[in-house]
């Protein structure tokens, strides 16, 4: 198989596949760094750096991009996102999982900056809930994690950072959205009718057979499901 080394070749590759690792997660699964130059991966380019092509496709909303995939960074497809939310989303409320105890105080915390702002980095999470990358920085690393692997929230794109003078800095940073205010509506309209269970079997049809000599057992500890 040639090399990625196109923007719309990565878009196209992934709409082939139906979903995509970042990385290697699992020997035999496809990922976006076994597949590119690693020549390309930090030239800045958009059109040949697939560090830029992750962001790219959440803004342009070719993809769907973040920790998608059980946790993983990964992407997903079109028309397979709305299998993977129905997979993994939890069907019953923030509200009704706080008050069962299925969540922690920092994921709830976490939702409800969210239920009132959009577009946030991390470092503007941290902000905005009175924490420090040293001070409880790690819970809230965690809950944006959780939060993405239960497709509460997702990457919309990225942004550089702007210091105390107002001027940008560093490399562009992960930008974070509620998945009901990113995802286009067409691509939820898609797979209707899925139960979990129908969904997380398809998901796993779909991984084994776009991977090599990987069994249903690993596919599924990998993904969470």
């Amino acid at each position: 198989m040639a090399l990625l080394r196109k923007y719309e070749d990565f878009v196209n590759r992934v709409d082939e596949l139906g979903f995509m690792a970042l990385s290697d997660i699992l020997t035999g699964f496809p990922s976006l760094s076994s597949e590119t130059p690693k020549e390309n991966w930090h030239t800045g380019n958009p059109e040949i750096a697939p560090w830029r092509w992750k962001d790219r496709a959440a803004e342009e909303k070719r993809l769907a991009y973040g920790c998608i995939l059980g946790g993983h960074k990964g992407f997903v497809s079109p028309r397979m996102y709305s299998v993977f939310y129905t997979a993994f989303h939890p069907k019953e409320p923030m509200e009704e999982r706080r008050a069962a105890g299925l969540v922690s105080q920092t994921v709830w915390q976490l939702w409800q900056l969210f239920e009132e702002k959009t577009m946030l980095n991390t470092s503007e999470i941290r902000s905005e809930m009175g924490v420090t990358l040293k001070k409880d920085g790690t819970k809230v690393d965690k809950a944006i994690l959780e939060m993405q692997q239960y497709y509460y929230i997702t990457v919309a794109g990225s942004r550089q950072k702007i210091d105390k003078y107002g001027k940008s800095y560093g490399w562009p940073a992960n930008v974070y959205d509620k998945v009901e205010n990113w995802v286009p509506q067409e691509w939820m309209k898609l797979n209707s009718g899925l139960s979990p269970e129908e969904a997380r079997e398809r998901i796993l049809d779909a991984g084994i057979a776009i991977s090599k000599n990987i069994n249903r057992k690993e596919l599924t500890k990998t993904l969470g499901i």
